[in-house]
């Protein structure tokens, strides 16, 4: 048996700028979407695109990218 926990941090980064932030999130379902918060005031809301293997959502006319939370998988039993 496996119990699959998500830390609840991010690094997002701003095609336009190149630049990398780090985020908390909000809500999260994996292969599907992605909700953070940056800075404690803006929050961006962030859809899953399989091809790329990345969440992508746009804001203010930038766009962000993000692989996920990081994935933590521990083990029970014998």
């Amino acid at each position: 048996m496996q119990t699959i926990h998500f830390d609840d941090k991010v690094v997002v980064e701003s095609i336009n700028t190149g630049k990398t932030i780090d985020a908390d999130v909000l809500s999260f379902k994996e292969n599907s979407f992605l909700s953070v918060v940056i800075q404690k005031t803006v929050k961006l809301h962030m859809q899953y695109n399989e091809a790329k293997k990345l969440y992508i959502g746009s804001m203010s006319g930038m766009e962000f990218v993000t692989q996920g939370p990081e994935k933590f998988v521990t083990k029970h039993g014998r």
